[in-house]
Parts: structure tokens; C-alpha cells; sequence
């Protein structure tokens, strides 16, 4: 799947949203300021030979602007494929860096990478836009960004395929992702649910379910996090997922 098909579905998703979300012209008054450009996730180029898919869905990308500072927006069909290249090249760009000493979630996609491989790796996100180089949750303009959030991972998730999916979005957001992909009720797309507990990791720190009765999921705390459980669970999750 090349980068103008996936362009394709995402235009179908996003045609109707409010250009001022993305477009800038508002973004000086209070209603609308502080947001992001929208982040939506391409592949990467070697995608389609990848011996594992493993999507990685972070919280949000504090600072994603699709314009630049001086850049005018000049159709919704260029500001998607603009997006889609800045989101391929960046990772590949990102992954090549070797992991630091910090807690971030590049950090955690690179070890990731060093074991399973990069070629099957999707970074994407639980919600489209950042606010105020944070969560967006708080923004004026939230009930948008989750809707248009939720569409857009579940696009992801029906066109990239994924094997195993990484929920590391954290616990602030989990209600969000919990509305996106109900593990209660009726409705529930969650199944097979159980924890690591008897081997030492706390359920907070790491869940396993199936979605959609076929993709293999673990929920995380988010990789910024400094506590020791939480990086026992991180250790141990890497330990768990395939060797390329």
C-alpha cells in the first residue's frame, strides 16, 4: 500500500472536518489555539515484507505541525500526503538514532524494533491532535479531536493490519481508549483478557486481550513513566514479542 492510497482512505475519513482545526486560519483565537496539525500514521516503505506487524499507539505527538511557520494550506488532499511524508520520514529518521537514556516513546519503539524488526512498525497514536504540546483532552475542541481520533485509529487498524497492537497510551487516557474499544458489555471488541500477575507484574502495568477476536493486544503505561513496575513491564513485554 503506497502512500496516495492511504491518502485515499484518510481523505474519506477527514473530508468534512472543520479546515480550522488544520488550516491555521483560527488557531490565534482561544477556541482554537494550541492545537497540533493532524497526525496520521503512513507505513513504512517495507512494510508489505515485514516478518511481524506490531502498531504502537502512543497518547499524542506534542509538537506535529504538518505547515510550516510561513506555509499557507492549499488543499486537503496536499496537507494528507504532506502529512503522510513527514510521518514516514521522521520515523525512519527517528529509529536510526540509537536509544538514549531518557523514557520516551521512541525509546521504547526502538527496542521494539531492535528485536521484532522496524519494517512492520506503526507509529501511531490514540488521539490526532495535541493541545498546548500535550493531551488534548482539556482542549476547546475536544469532542472533535475524538471523533475524528477514534475514526481514524480504527481505519488504521482495518488497513494496516497489525498482528499485535501496543496500547501505550497510559492510564489518563484510559477511559478514551476504553470507549474506542469497549471491553465491557454488549459491545464489547475485547476478549480472552488476563494479566501477568502470578509472574510479578501488576495488572496497572501490563493487560493482554484479543481485539476483534484476532489481534493480539497489550495496554502499558505510557513509556514516559519512570517507575520501576513500569519498567519491569516494558522489559518483560519486549521479552514476549517475536524475534525477527
Amino acid at each position: 500500500m503506497n502512500i496516495e492510497s492511504i491518502a485515499e482512505e484518510y481523505l474519506s475519513i477527514i473530508r468534512g472536518i472543520d479546515r480550522a482545526l488544520i488550516d491555521k486560519s483560527r488557531h490565534h483565537e482561544p477556541e482554537f489555539s494550541g492545537l497540533t496539525g493532524i497526525f496520521i500514521p503512513s507505513l513504512p516503505r517495507n512494510y508489505s515484507s515485514a516478518k511481524y506487524r506490531i502498531m504502537v499507539v502512543g497518547r499524542e505527538t506534542k509538537g506535529w505541525n504538518v505547515l510550516k511557520d510561513n506555509e499557507s494550506f492549499s488543499s486537503l488532499e496536499q496537507y494528507i500526503l504532506s502529512a503522510l511524508t513527514k510521518h514516514q520520514m521522521l520515523q525512519e529518521k527517528f529509529l536510526a538514532r540509537p536509544c538514549d537514556k531518557g523514557f520516551s516513546y521512541f525509546n521504547l519503539l526502538r527496542s521494539i524494533a531492535a528485536r521484532c524488526g522496524s519494517d512492520g512498525l506503526i507509529w501511531s497514536n490514540l488521539f490526532c491532535f495535541a493541545w498546548n504540546k500535550g493531551n488534548p483532552m482539556c482542549s476547546p475542541q475536544f469532542s472533535a479531536i475524538k471523533y475524528y481520533s477514534e475514526l481514524l485509529l480504527k481505519l488504521q487498524i482495518r488497513l494496516f493490519k497489525p498482528e499485535i497492537i501496543i496500547f501505550a497510551n497510559g492510564s489518563t487516557t484510559a477511559m478514551v481508549r476504553q470507549e474506542f474499544f469497549p471491553y465491557k458489555g454488549e459491545g464489547s471488541v475485547c476478549t480472552n483478557a488476563s494479566d501477568f500477575s502470578l509472574q510479578g507484574i501488576p495488572n496497572k502495568q501490563l493487560w493482554q486481550f484479543q481485539l476483534y477476536d484476532q489481534i493480539q493486544c497489550y495496554r502499558i503505561q505510557h513509556p514516559s513513566s519512570r517507575g520501576r513496575d513500569s519498567q519491569a513491564a516494558r522489559k518483560f513485554l519486549l521479552n514476549m514479542l517475536p524475534m525477527a
